[in-house]
């Protein structure tokens, strides 16, 4: 078991980049953090977010996270290229402050909607694009837990007639996996069940902020999905990104987190 489990804390996982990327939320944990243009400290400060505020990040890059601007943030643009809120050129260079001496922070193509907040000069500070990506040290934010799935599993809460409260590891019959701990169980049934699950192997975006590396994902009414993820061996791992694949193991639910781990114990390649 990957010891980033127990030091990270478990996650949901999203799609991996540049094939439909689904975002992963973070929580700040400290006021006023910086958003700069670069993930470099010492470039331009573009915003800050406040002590708990959400955001999204799509990209990492060592110990930076891209998250996408908050509407809080503004970035600026020559004003000869804006018209009636129009951008009138073509991939027109925002930059992180009002000059060209600051860094570029991102292109506008013509016919762009843009929100004016601010005039200073020949130099027009706006609301920033949906996509435009700012960069924040990752020792600045933590992931935010996505939800414990519901149905059809059956939680510590509920009563078994006969059984009084059912406790979090009450249906363990079996040693768990090396790195596995009691703690870090979701309170529910059926944990270490022997499973079966089909699907491509992926690796997980982000994978340092969710704690695990791989994942099986499937096509369900046109739509990528994870059906779960993948604590193998990690020498064998790498070689089956990208395979169709069966995998037989034992399924766990850990808190805080939105898809069980199965410990593959028979991995056997499928045919459509």
């Amino acid at each position: 078991m990957n010891m980033k489990w127990m030091i990270l804390g478990l996650l949901g996982a999203g799609s991996v980049f540049g094939q439909g990327v689904t975002n992963l939320e973070v929580r700040t944990l400290a006021d006023k953090v910086n958003l700069r243009v670069r993930p470099e400290s010492g470039t331009e400060v573009v915003a800050q977010a406040g002590d708990g505020q959400t955001l999204v990040a799509i990209r990492i890059e060592g110990e930076w996270l891209g998250v996408l601007a908050p509407t809080n943030a503004g970035v600026w643009v020559k004003s000869q290229f804006v018209k009636d809120g129009v951008v009138t050129g073509d991939k027109i260079k925002l930059r992180s402050g009002p000059g060209i001496s600051y860094r570029d922070a991102g292109t506008l193509r013509k016919g762009a909607l843009v929100t004016v907040r601010e005039t200073r000069g020949e130099w027009l500070r706006i609301a920033p694009p949906s996509d435009l990506v700012l960069w924040v040290n990752r020792s600045l934010v933590q992931p935010v837990p996505a939800p414990v799935p519901e149905a059809p599993l059956v939680t510590a809460a509920t009563r078994i007639e006969g059984q009084g409260e059912v406790s979090a590891t009450a249906v363990l019959t079996r040693e768990l996996p090396a790195g596995l701990t009691k703690e870090l169980l979701a309170p529910v049934l059926g944990q270490g069940a022997l499973v079966e699950r089909a699907g491509t192997v992926e690796r997980v975006p982000l994978a340092f902020f969710r704690g695990v590396d791989y994942r099986l994902v499937d096509v369900r009414d046109g739509t990528k999905v994870t059906v779960c993820f993948l604590e193998g061996n990690d020498s064998q791992m790498p070689s089956l990104v990208g395979r169709r694949l069966s995998v037989k193991g034992r399924e766990y639910w850990l808190k805080n987190q939105r898809y069980a781990v199965v410990y593959p114990e028979l991995i056997t390649p499928t045919v459509d």
